[in-house]
């Protein structure tokens, strides 16, 4: 396969990213509904809703009422989460602009992995398999300092709802750093929730696919993760705002930052401080770590703050010609 042809391959993929639905019109022909019996033209019934095609019962029917009864139809689970995995960002922008009917619904998604995830991992594998998940998380506490107790253990056992509150936690710097983005000009935060949940679905059935790798080896699971989510981040945001590689990279990078910090907030009440203060030290008090955790607190805010505003300011003076355009366009 020379370069022509891999060139060729490549922008048949990217076509089909931007235009995976063909959708055939018919004729203007008049057609007669089995259902209701109304007349009328278009591929389906305006009464009823019943497709014109549809005639006697065949083998396509029982294929796809086989199909139908595990979610591997038009509009399915699986052929939602396929699609956010090849076409991130379009599927997600598919959504945001009305096209809803391309798409499983993305609440309903998220909560349908959710307990698929735990069954696999906390009912399947331990009970059919003889394989226990915590035996993983033993052996990545005893490789890592384990600073958050029982907070750590509730993360790993409810991985995809800790995968959604840190993607909330995107929906704001999100908004600031690409609201004058040349695609989804000033999206808005509802838009931002269902972007992120699409997100947080994307995440899991990443954490998913890595898992063997935990199974070798529980710090390279989580170095694979951290990597393939940083790299599908950056893609979400190319697709879905517009930007090039760089305009991307660099905005991803300030809202990652302030992710980090306010992760840091949020997490800060939970830390065993004792348990990372050096040995021989002297033993705090219960204000004093109470104390101590207030001003970490407020220190990780400030900072997610300052990270974020000094990225807003800088993307202000970066879009200037774009919002003189947006301002000419309203006059």
């Amino acid at each position: 396969m020379n370069r022509q042809d891999i060139k060729e391959k490549y922008d048949r993929f990217k076509q089909w990213q931007e235009q995976p639905f063909d959708y055939k019109l018919n004729s203007g022909e008049v057609h007669h509904c089995i259902n209701c019996g109304h007349d009328f033209t278009g591929n389906f019934c305006p009464i009823c809703s019943q497709k014109e095609e549809l005639g006697r019962v065949s083998w396509r029917s029982v294929r796809q009422g086989l199909m139908d009864i595990w979610g591997l139809g038009n509009r399915s689970l699986l052929y939602s989460l396929w699609q956010l995995l090849w076409r991130p960002g379009h599927v997600i922008s598919d959504y945001i602009d009305g096209k809803r009917q391309v798409s499983f619904p993305p609440v309903k998604m998220l909560f349908i992995v959710a307990v698929l995830y735990s069954m696999i991992f906390y009912w399947f594998f331990p009970t059919v398999l003889g394989f226990d998940i915590n035996d993983i998380s033993k052996v990545y506490n005893e490789q890592t300092v384990n600073m958050m107790g029982e907070s750590d253990d509730w993360m790993r056992k409810y991985y995809s709802w800790t995968i959604l509150c840190i993607s909330m936690l995107l929906v704001v710097p999100t908004w600031f750093m690409f609201r004058y983005s040349p695609r989804h000009t000033a999206h808005s935060l509802p838009e931002g929730f269902f972007i992120q949940v699409f997100i947080a679905n994307l995440m899991v059935v990443l954490g998913f696919l890595f898992f063997p790798l935990g199974v070798v080896d529980p710090m390279l699971y989580t170095f694979a993760c951290i990597i393939a989510y940083g790299i599908y981040y950056v893609i979400v945001y190319m697709h879905l705002f517009g930007y090039g590689l760089w305009g991307t990279l660099w905005r991803s990078g300030f809202i990652f930052v302030t992710l980090v910090f306010l992760i840091g907030m949020l997490m800060v009440p939970f830390v065993d401080i004792e348990a990372i203060a050096p040995s021989g030290g002297t033993q705090l008090t219960v204000d004093q770590v109470r104390m101590q955790k207030m001003f970490n607190v407020g220190l990780s805010l400030m900072l997610a703050l300052m990270v974020l505003g000094t990225g807003c300011v800088i993307n202000y003076i970066a879009t200037r010609e774009f919002r003189k355009e947006l301002k000419q366009r309203v006059i």
